[in-house]
């Protein structure tokens, strides 16, 4: 018993070496970098021992892809535990997926398929992703109870300032001082939460 135990220990410790190494790569090279063969060597293992715990690049990009949206959506759960107000549940949702992509770039680039990190498994087959969006809206519809239409298109609206935002930030990132896209960032967002009353 106790060698099978190892022997799994084993196994999730290389798994999560192989994760490590992959996202480490895309840091300091992009995604585009990022290979099967180059993490293998990155280990000291042969690709073989990498396809054994994932069959491609693209399931390994979506292992690290549903890796980020069950932090966030741990963290957003953590969030409304603690906060009963629905406007700052939303708006500190919002600022922690904001701190997320500014500490973590390569994998919330793998989580929506941004600078060369594509995955081909569609985002709507992501469970986490779909727990993510019905919490959000939960939120929405405690502020003002409407028809689920209208819920999905604050959603959305909710989605795609934040996440056009974050895109934005870390594209211009070279030439646009970080502090002030979070400063425009925290704006627009508290004006969003505050016109859903």
């Amino acid at each position: 018993m106790e060698t099978l135990e190892r022997k799994q220990r084993s196994r999730e410790q290389t798994r999560f070496g192989i994760i490590t190494t992959a996202k480490d790569i895309a840091r300091r090279e992009g995604w585009q970098a990022v290979s099967i063969r180059k993490i293998a060597d990155a280990i000291d293992y042969s690709a073989p021992i990498v396809y054994e715990y994932f069959d491609s690049k693209d399931i390994l990009l979506d292992e690290i892809r549903n890796e980020g949206f069950r932090h966030l959506r741990l963290e957003y759960e953590r969030i409304k535990k603690i906060y009963r107000d629905p406007e700052k549940r939303l708006f500190e949702i919002s600022i922690a997926q904001w701190q997320f992509a500014i500490e973590q770039p390569e994998i919330y680039q793998v989580m929506h398929n941004l600078n060369g990190a594509y995955c081909t498994r569609p985002l709507s087959e992501s469970s986490e992703m779909e727990a993510i969006s019905v919490l959000i809206r939960e939120i929405i519809f405690s502020f003002i109870p409407k028809s689920k239409e209208s819920i999905q298109k604050l959603y959305f609206e909710w989605w795609s300032l934040s996440h056009g935002m974050i895109t934005l930030a870390m594209m211009l990132r070279d030439n646009h001082p970080l502090e002030l896209s979070e400063q425009v960032y925290r704006d627009s967002i508290r004006r969003f939460v505050r016109g859903l009353k």
